[in-house]
């Protein structure tokens, strides 16, 4: 929390900063639920980086387009996406677990 407070007043700059969509009537999945796991999956992640937890495949990679990396629920099967371009399809069940690796193989290529 206070790293939060930290980056909001533009002292800290490090770690990751997760974005997400209000949810609306596309939404599929728990995003708030998948939101919550992501960040605490990145909770000590040292990168600067953009992830968008969006809930829906229609809207989420282009609303999200500013974000390095980010999934988008689906109806069973969500998609992960960088910088607003789909890169795969994923099971719903492993969305959280996808992006995590994804993040984990970004920090060797930057």
């Amino acid at each position: 929390m206070g790293w939060e407070i930290l980056r909001s007043l533009g002292i800290r700059k490090r770690g990751p900063e997760i974005i997400s969509c209000p949810t609306c009537g596309r939404c599929k999945i728990n995003l708030f639920d998948i939101a919550g796991k992501v960040e605490d999956a990145l909770l000590k992640c040292p990168l600067t980086i953009k992830v968008a937890i969006m809930g829906c495949v229609v809207n989420g990679p282009g609303e999200a387009k500013e974000a390095d990396i980010g999934i988008a629920g689906g109806d069973g099967t969500g998609i992960l996406f960088k910088k607003g371009c789909v890169v795969k399809k994923v099971p719903q069940n492993r969305l959280v677990e996808t992006l995590i690796e994804e993040i984990e193989k970004y920090s060797w290529t930057t």
